[in-house]
């Protein structure tokens, strides 16, 4: 962003040098200079003035003129006889221009002649006067401010266009985490063109798309339960009806297939719902040890794998603000993802880090491949397409988790896990303000 400002101002210095250059170029080689013609005819003027009173009062009479001209107008003068080494230009002008008795040099310097003369007469400027260096430093002020006037200006247009700039950069990001009503402002002073209406009903376009597909996918999960009910009636009546094995096989390879769609609608509706949660009205504090101690009876009693809790030790309160009952599908999803692929162990461990708490689910499974472990949050995304859908689900488990965590200002990673070598799944909640460091009473 500092880079595209900078190169901006750069761009605006050169255009303005660029500019200069171009008039100069313009005005001083390309087309007549008239400020150099009033000059010319200035010094005519002068020298035929002086030259009148050279032949009317004599040349002393014009040298005194001279002299009071130089003191009046600050400058000085000098004086070449034919003997003199006079300068290259000057010498050749006069040589090739007999009846020209005037001539400036490259720095507009005039030098002049009289007719009654051999002498050649030269004006320049006395810069050791004080008017003179007022004039030559009120003609480096003027460029230093004008220049600075420029920078000013160019500073501050940017600034405001990096304000502005910055606001939609902000909103932008907000819309990207999630935020869909996020918009930017319209209003002349915050936008910039057209580009904050532009982006405004781009997002108006995503808001109304994502909602739309949101209540599809929610009506169609609602939708489903009845067909499904009604198979999953009609199969278990079929059961109880006289089958041969094959039929009866079959049978049951309806009813397990109706539990699994069962199972995914559940998912959908609960994924569904989670978007329109008032979780702020929901929240309440909740102490971690005794939540987790509590969930360990329930997981010891659906599986024979080896659960294990480790909890910070010495014992004290450890309060988060949560929702319990969507923390425990969150911490539910990831135990029973651990125990579908662990071989033998899970192990629950939760520890302290200043002012946040860390619950981490490890298993001694395979682990997770890394090039899945940045997507395995995405819903649907199945990693290992091979596994089997009993095991690897629909895609819609951790997705939840990542969530429920989202809406509770905490996040959930995936790793592997350095003590049972497989997977480890962290979930870091910040600890309520008034949890302090207090021994469970």
């Amino acid at each position: 962003m500092r880079r595209i400002y900078l190169e901006s101002l750069l761009g605006l210095l050169l255009c303005f040098i660029t500019g200069l250059a171009a008039y100069q170029i313009t005005v001083y080689q390309l087309n007549t200079d008239y400020e150099y013609v009033l000059q010319d005819y200035e010094a005519t003027a002068h020298q035929q003035l002086i030259e009148n009173i050279s032949k009317n009062q004599g040349l002393e009479a014009a040298h005194q003129a001279m002299a009071q001209f130089v003191d009046t107008t600050l400058n000085t003068l000098e004086t070449f006889s034919p003997n003199d080494k006079i300068p290259t230009p000057v010498s050749e002008f006069f040589s090739s221009h007999p009846t020209c008795f005037i001539f400036h040099d490259e720095n507009r310097n005039l030098w002049f002649r009289l007719s009654n003369s051999n002498n050649i007469y030269h004006y320049l400027p006395n810069d050791e006067t004080l008017v003179r260096q007022k004039i030559e430093l009120e003609d480096n002020l003027i460029w230093a401010f004008f220049l600075a006037s420029f920078i000013i200006y160019g500073v501050g247009h940017l600034v405001i266009i990096f304000r502005r700039v910055k606001k939609l950069e902000t909103v932008t990001l907000r819309f990207a985490e999630g935020v869909l009503s996020s918009r930017a402002e319209t209003s002349g002073g915050s936008a910039i063109g057209s580009l904050n209406k532009s982006f405004n009903l781009m997002a108006d376009r995503i808001h109304h798309l994502v909602e739309s597909n949101r209540s599809l996918t929610n009506a169609v999960a609602h939708e489903l339960r009845t067909p499904i009910f009604r198979i999953q009636w009609q199969a278990e009546m079929l059961k109880d009806t006289p089958l041969n094995e094959s039929q009866q096989d079959t049978v049951e390879s309806i009813v397990e297939d109706t539990e699994e769609m069962e199972k995914m609608v559940d998912e959908l509706l609960c994924y569904a719902k989670l978007d329109s949660i008032d979780l702020a009205n929901r929240q309440q504090p909740l102490e971690v040890r005794d939540f987790l101690e509590h969930s360990m009876a329930r997981w010891n009693k659906d599986t024979e794998l080896n659960i294990e809790l480790s909890l910070p030790e010495p014992p004290r309160a450890i309060l988060i603000s949560a929702d319990e009952t969507l923390l425990n599908r969150a911490l539910n999803n990831l135990v029973r993802n651990a125990m579908k692929f662990a071989r033998s162990q899970v192990s629950i461990v939760a520890t302290l880090h200043r002012d946040q708490i860390y619950i981490a689910v490890h298993d001694d499974g395979d682990g997770v491949a890394q090039e899945h472990q940045a997507r395995l949050f995405d819903p649907f995304y199945v990693g290992d397409k091979a596994r089997n859908k009993a095991k690897s689900g629909h895609g819609l488990g951790l997705s939840i988790v990542d969530k429920i965590c989202a809406q509770h200002g905490a996040t959930v990673e995936v790793g592997q896990s350095h003590t049972l070598k497989g997977a480890v799944f962290t979930m870091t909640f910040p600890l309520c303000k008034d949890s302090a460091d207090k021994p469970i009473q």
